[in-house]
């Protein structure tokens, strides 16, 4: 039984502090995939950003890392930057020239001091192709005779970025998800007492 609830207790420490991030943007941009940690707590450490979500260790499909210190210690292409303040833990991943098959699933991961402790953010990328220019429209008007041409635009009005941000397993959900294994392991242990019970008095009505 104990063995039970230690498993369940590793499993939700293990998920405790995913985020989950959604990102739009269009083909061409720079896009920067946030990933912040408190240095003043933790002081400088390793991170790594990969494609696919954060698995167990480190990360998927490597992309960029760095050592404790902060220092770039991988990079797969000049198109990831970390151009925040990585000392001050600001390791937001900047892509350069971003296309539609940049889309997917990005993983931080912050090596943090002690077990299930590392930060890890999923971040889903999508990249839209750019809205097409509008048509220019020419009209001619009479002036004094002479002919006089207007050129009308229209102002193209675009959704830039959008995020939407949530945070798995907050406080709330861990005491819902541990009501549920409470209940899910007291229940057979209740009915098998109250069946023991109901046992006991029968055989002691029957002597």
């Amino acid at each position: 039984m104990s063995c039970f609830f230690l498993t369940c207790f590793i499993v939700l420490l293990m998920f405790y502090g995913v985020q989950c991030v959604t990102i739009v943007g269009l083909v061409g941009e720079t896009i920067t995939l946030s990933c912040k940690y408190k240095t003043k707590i933790h002081y400088t450490t390793s991170i790594c950003w990969g494609r696919g979500k954060v698995p167990w260790t480190k990360c998927s499909e490597t992309l960029l890392s760095t050592d404790d210190e902060g220092r770039v210690t991988y990079r797969e292409s000049e198109r990831y930057q970390l151009q925040g303040r990585v000392r001050e833990g600001d390791v937001s991943l900047s892509i350069q020239n971003v296309q539609e098959n940049d889309s997917g699933i990005y993983g931080c991961r912050v090596e943090l001091p002690g077990w299930f402790n590392d930060l890890k953010i999923n971040i889903y990328l999508t990249v839209l192709k750019a809205p097409e220019p509008p048509t220019s429209v020419f009209t001619t008007e009479a002036f004094d005779g002479n002919l006089a041409i207007t050129e009308d635009y229209e102002e193209p009005v675009v959704n830039h970025v959008h995020s939407k941000e949530s945070t798995l397993f907050w406080p709330q959900n861990i005491v819902r998800m541990a009501v549920v294994i409470i209940m899910t392991v007291a229940t057979p242990v209740f009915i098998y007492g109250l069946t023991s019970l109901l046992k006991k008095k029968f055989h002691e009505g029957t002597a």
